[in-house]
């Protein structure tokens, strides 16, 4: 998949950020789509800076909170700011602006990620890798 991401272009990847389980896109449009790759069966969260089709959610301020079938919040998205925050702060707050991607502190600008199954991922450690393999569920589905 070749695309890009405010100024950070994404060559031969497959997912261009994975925050967690959750992998992002952005269309042409500059609009978000969100895929949870967490379970047996990829689900879509959020389509175009909405919630995607029988997603659980709940309005909060300008954006949504993205529910877990069990009730509690995944994590919190704002359309207008192309921002994700995890409620827990198990993972650092992501935003997607014209001239870059933000990761917590992180400012990644002006680049090129290329030929990685993930361009960039984030862990619930805090980790931010530049290049990453395929999660394995996903490796596995590929073969």
């Amino acid at each position: 998949m070749n695309l890009s991401l405010g100024s950070v272009t994404f060559s031969d990847v497959e997912i261009p950020i994975l925050w967690g389980t959750r992998a992002i896109l952005e269309d042409g449009k500059r609009r978000i789509s969100v895929i949870n790759i967490a379970g047996a069966k990829p689900e879509l969260e959020i389509l175009g800076d909405k919630p995607a089709p029988n997603i659980k959610f709940i309005p909060s301020g300008s954006g949504f909170k993205i529910l877990a079938d069990d009730g509690h919040i995944s994590y919190i998205f704002w359309p207008q700011s192309k921002s994700l925050t995890s409620p827990d702060n198990r993972l650092p707050p992501i935003q997607i602006e014209n001239s870059s991607v933000v990761v917590g502190t992180n400012r990644i600008s002006s680049s090129m990620i290329s030929g990685f199954g993930v361009g960039i991922a984030v862990s619930e450690d805090g980790g931010i890798a530049i290049g990453a393999p395929l999660p394995p569920g996903l490796a596995r589905l590929r073969r």
